[in-house]
């Protein structure tokens, strides 16, 4: 949708709303996590068996793998002190894991949110759920989500499931015209997933003890970039991470930025951006990927069926916030579902 028709389209749809008499908040009665997660859950699932691929159910945010690499996370020596927390405690080197995805589209040439998943392993602590010894961190290509609540999503996944995500936005009684200008800002062409700036959009805990809220952020560094398509097409992105690889290996910086005003820089609304000239993010650890072989097909088997899951975290990097309440639940129901099929 092009600039002029969103603003006619979100025009129209305040000033129908206007004309009703309707609230243009979009408040509802606040759910409980549990009622949430639920009908999360059972609606996705719902949307994703019908949208099966013979015995591939794909996930419902971030559906298609463009690959999955081995990697090293390096947490660097000279950091602030403020910051030594978790797995930033100590200069050491962690095994990591990294899914690099699609949000929604299959064609890697169209205009899309991407997504990079990590997961950390070998760290000597216990976690808040999951698997002993692991640390996901999950980051989107934009720095915010585009609803601001748990109940705002759950919304939109009801839409979706009705096959009808433009009334979710437009809907005169409840419209959601912030929500659709954050999609069409957020949704871009790229060329390598690997010089893609990354965000966690949702707050999380630094320290178990500390009461401080961060956000995390995830940066290339490499000196080689993609400057063309590689083998322009569907799954160029997949491409232009084996080209790159085969020049160099690929390097990330992940920062960490501070909540340093809570009213500006808010834990319980996901849509709103945290100001990085305010409190900029301070990179506290360098990801450097190796030559693979990415595009095998027991790699990718591998990465379909990867779970990550922000709550696979160790208590000093816990989620905040009841968006990220929900998806505890939501990301595991979802992954039984999935892999239950290749069983």
């Amino acid at each position: 949708m092009d600039r002029s028709r969103l603003n006619r389209a979100g025009a129209a749809a305040a000033m129908l709303c206007v004309l009703a008499g309707c609230s243009t908040t979009g408040e509802t009665p606040p759910m409980s996590v549990d009622e949430l997660a639920t009908e999360m859950s059972r609606r996705i699932e719902t949307i994703t068996l019908r949208d099966r691929q013979g015995d591939r159910v794909p996930r419902f945010n971030q559906a298609k793998t463009v690959a999955c690499v081995t990697a090293e996370f390096k947490v660097h020596a000279e950091i602030p002190n403020e910051l030594r927390h978790g797995v930033f405690a100590d200069a050491r080197s962690y095994p990591a894991y990294l899914r690099f995805a699609n949000a929604t589209q299959a064609d890697d040439a169209a205009r899309d949110i991407r997504g990079l998943s990590i997961r950390l392993s070998d760290i000597d602590a216990e976690v808040l759920w999951g698997e002993p010894g692991k640390q996901d961190f999950l980051l989107n290509s934009y720095p915010a989500l585009f609803v601001a609540t748990p109940e705002e999503f759950l919304a939109f996944i009801r839409a979706r499931e009705q096959g009808d995500e433009l009334g979710f936005f437009l809907n005169p009684f409840d419209p959601h015209l912030k929500a659709l200008w954050t999609v069409f800002r957020a949704r871009a062409r790229h060329l390598s997933p690997l010089d893609i700036h990354y965000w966690s959009t949702v707050p999380f805990r630094l320290g178990e003890h500390t009461g401080q809220a961060v956000k995390y952020s995830v940066t290339p560094c490499s000196t080689y970039q993609t400057e063309v398509a590689v083998k322009p097409g569907k799954d160029q992105l997949r491409s232009a991470v084996v080209e790159h690889l085969r020049q160099a290996p690929a390097c990330l910086h992940f920062g960490v930025q501070l909540q340093t005003d809570p009213e500006a820089m808010p834990i319980e609304d996901a849509s709103v951006v945290w100001d990085e000239d305010r409190s900029p993010f301070i990179p506290v650890a360098t990801i450097t990927i190796p030559d693979q072989a990415v595009d095998d097909v027991d790699v990718l088997a591998r990465c379909e069926r990867s779970r990550l899951n922000p709550w696979q975290s160790l208590p000093a990097h816990a989620p905040l916030g009841r968006m990220n309440a929900v998806r505890r639940q939501v990301y595991d129901a979802a992954a039984d579902v999935r892999n239950a099929t290749e069983e």
